[in-house]
């Protein structure tokens, strides 16, 4: 379900899903992307970001590195994401491999600027960073 901004301008809730193993990247992000507007959560593994999706469907997009122990990595995670919802936006994320590694999605190279990695998620979800004021 993508939000939208209602009648009154305000935005609905924009559910992003954040999967990294490294726990100071993943929280340098969420923390920013809760600070422009959206609702959060964190995944440490593929694994428990695909469990976390099966259980909610309130998703509106995941950002996942690539390198992340468990039985799949980020590339494996965004073919089952698309297999369980091919309309779900996510961005890869890496430092290990390069853009021409990744499936056809919205890729930023680590390390990267919190704010490219915050236009890269307004500019994924076609709206403006105003919208969520």
């Amino acid at each position: 379900m993508m939000a939208m901004p209602d009648p009154d301008g305000e935005l609905w809730p924009i559910y992003i899903l954040v999967v990294d193993d490294e726990p100071l990247v993943r929280l340098l992000l969420a923390d920013m992307l809760r600070d422009a507007g959206f609702t959060v959560a964190e995944a440490a593994s593929a694994d428990e970001a695909l469990s976390y999706c099966h259980a909610h469907q309130d998703v509106d997009l995941v950002f996942t590195d690539v390198q992340m122990p468990g039985s799949m990595n980020g590339i494996e995670l965004v073919a089952a994401l698309q297999d369980l919802n091919p309309f779900l936006p996510v961005i890869v994320t890496s430092g290990g491999v390069g853009r021409e590694d990744v499936p056809d999605v919205p890729f930023i190279a680590k390390p990267y600027e919190l704010e490219k990695a915050r236009a890269l998620v307004f500019a994924t979800l076609k709206i403006s960073p105003k919208d969520a004021e």
